[in-house]
This record gives C-alpha cells, sequence and structure tokens, in this order.
C-alpha cells in the first residue's frame, strides 16, 4: 500500500520527517476527497490532481493512479456514472491508505 523505500527517499530516511509527512497526509488527503466528492463540485480535475500529488508524494501508488484516472476524466456531471464508481475507489483506496499509515505508527 506504501511503498517505503519511495518515503525513506523523499525523505532522506528521516523516521521524524516522515511522520511529519504522513501526518499531513492524513490531515488533508480526506479533504481533498470530500471536496472532490461533493455534489455540484466544479474543481473536480484540480481536486484530483491535489489528492494525486499527496498520494505520490508518501508513495501510495494504487491511490495515486485512481486520483490520476479521476483527473483525466475533466469535468464530469454529477449524474455521470463513472463519477460515483471513481468516487467510490477513491474512498476504498483512501482508507486503506489511512489503515496502512496507522498500523505503521503502531508497529514502530
Amino acid at each position: 500500500m506504501l511503498d517505503d523505500s519511495h518515503l525513506n527517499e523523499f525523505t532522506g530516511g528521516d523516521r521524524d520527517l516522515q511522520k511529519q509527512v504522513l501526518a499531513i497526509f492524513l490531515e488533508h488527503a480526506p479533504k481533498y476527497l470530500e471536496t472532490l466528492c461533493a455534489s455540484g463540485n466544479d474543481t473536480w480535475r484540480s481536486d484530483a490532481h491535489k489528492l494525486k500529488g499527496a498520494a505520490r508524494s508518501i508513495g501510495a501508488w494504487r491511490l495515486a493512479c485512481e486520483a490520476e484516472r479521476a483527473e483525466q476524466m475533466g469535468y464530469p456531471g454529477v449524474d455521470d456514472p463513472r463519477r460515483a464508481r471513481v468516487s467510490k475507489e477513491l474512498l476504498t483506496r483512501l482508507e486503506q491508505t489511512v489503515l496502512v499509515i496507522k498500523n505503521r505508527d503502531h508497529d514502530k
């Protein structure tokens, strides 16, 4: 779920910095997804881009890939069935990533 080698490289192996980066992710990523999935969102693409960048920064590649798919959709209408499918998949992948991060904190 998380690419530890990427996170180590991104933070120079600094465990305290890793905790800070992951805490920032936990604080912001759910808000990006909430805004992205909000009814009538006219900033779908930029919100998906923010989530993609946040996921990439910590090495959450599956989440980043799904966020990129959302970004490439452009601006789907509220009734666009792709929107609901992608939103559901993003939520699932974000929940999985959050669990991995929280379990990581308990393991160390």
